[in-house]
């Protein structure tokens, strides 16, 4: 029986079979020597845009990505979700004061 999460942004397994199916069984990632990423194993169906609230996920939505690219690529994408947030957040250092002798 396959695993299902109440998650609302996780992929369905039907969605999830249907996308390892498409693509072959194998990461759809493309290494830095320009070829595919040979990895066959701890597959994950990966959202190829961020997921929005309410939306329903479809396998042309999805792509086929190993846990090493899948983690990569989600860590690069938290990080630029907190430096987007820091420059909207007010600065946590407090303004230069000057030395009342100085004045």
């Amino acid at each position: 029986m396959a695993w299902e999460n109440n998650r609302p942004d996780h992929v369905p397994t039907r969605v999830r079979e249907a996308c390892l199916q498409r693509d072959g069984h194998r990461c759809v990632a493309i290494q830095h020597n320009g070829k595919r990423c040979p990895e066959t194993t701890r597959l994950e169906a990966a959202h190829k845009t961020q997921w929005q609230q309410g939306e329903t996920t479809t396998v042309n939505m999805v792509r086929t990505l190993c846990h090493w690219h899948h983690n990569r690529e989600t860590q690069a994408e938290a990080a630029k979700a907190r430096k987007a947030n820091a420059a909207r957040l007010p600065s946590t250092t407090h303004p230069r004061e000057t030395h009342p002798a100085f004045r």
